[in-house]
């Protein structure tokens, strides 16, 4: 199978690591870097990048299957904190791990636009005391005030590598799904790169891999995406342009949507 065709073929040759040595890199307190590029393109960066990295094993998986929902409010101060650039946001979710039935409800907050902060409990599938852990953890970052409700689900498949010396952890998101109440959307041939580290490096190899094929840092989240694409009522001047971009790169394969 050609290149094309098989996009990932060259994760077979890279050194695997468990979960366990993975834990290693978890960079709860993190700098984050975002990329796009074609699926297309992704097999031949792999392979540039491949001796300086290893692959989350998980019973001979290489790649995993996420469910995320994400919560906001009612009026979408969430979203629109993003959208106008607020340096101190937040942004919480239900995280499912498809492969291995675990779930995590988590918090995220952007400082000052620059660094990310991760909190997380995992849920034990017994509903209150699941809320109570939930409601604790809103309590603890002073967000219990806050009325949510579901805003979007974001399916999709990751990869994750790890450098092999421990400074950074990058996770690859392709096969992208949107689901709005009764709308959704597949992104297909848009991978999405994140680079995660506890303070930028330039002379990181991915990092370095994707500037010499002239992709820039790209600053937008899953979950902004699909409240654009998916949510025409909201402001989306400042993503307009990206957004742009992003159906320019999958034109070729198309973005379908669908209302029921």
């Amino acid at each position: 199978m050609g290149e094309e065709q098989n996009p990932f073929s060259a994760l077979n040759d890279f050194e695997a690591v468990s979960l366990q040595q993975l834990d290693g890199v978890k960079l709860m307190n993190r700098v984050d870097q975002k990329f796009i590029l074609h699926q297309r393109e992704l097999n031949s960066l792999l392979l540039e990048i491949q001796e300086y990295y290893n692959v989350l094993e998980i019973n001979e998986k290489r790649i995993f299957r996420y469910s995320s929902l994400y919560y906001d409010t009612d009026e979408q101060n969430f979203y629109s904190d993003h959208h106008n650039g607020k340096p101190n946001r937040i942004k919480i979710r239900s995280r499912e791990y498809l492969d291995t039935g675990t779930t995590f409800f988590e918090i995220k907050k952007k400082i000052k636009g620059f660094r990310t902060e991760k909190y997380r409990i995992e849920k034990s599938g017994d509903q209150l005391n699941d809320q109570y852990s939930e409601r604790e953890l809103l309590k603890l970052h002073h967000l219990d005030h806050i009325p949510l409700v579901p805003s979007i689900i974001v399916d999709y498949s990751r990869i994750s590598i790890s450098a092999k010396d421990l400074s950074e952890r990058v996770t690859i998101d392709t096969d992208l799904y949107f689901k709005k109440e009764t709308s959704e959307e597949s992104m297909a041939g848009l991978v999405i790169i994140e680079v995660k580290q506890d303070q930028v490096k330039r002379e990181s190899p991915i990092v370095q891999a994707l500037r010499k094929r002239r992709n820039r840092p790209f600053g937008i989240s899953k979950y902004a995406m699909g409240m654009v694409l998916m949510n025409a009522a909201i402001k989306t001047n400042a993503f307009r342009h990206k957004v742009s971009k992003i159906k320019q790169l999958i034109s070729r394969n198309g973005a379908n949507r669908r209302s029921e």
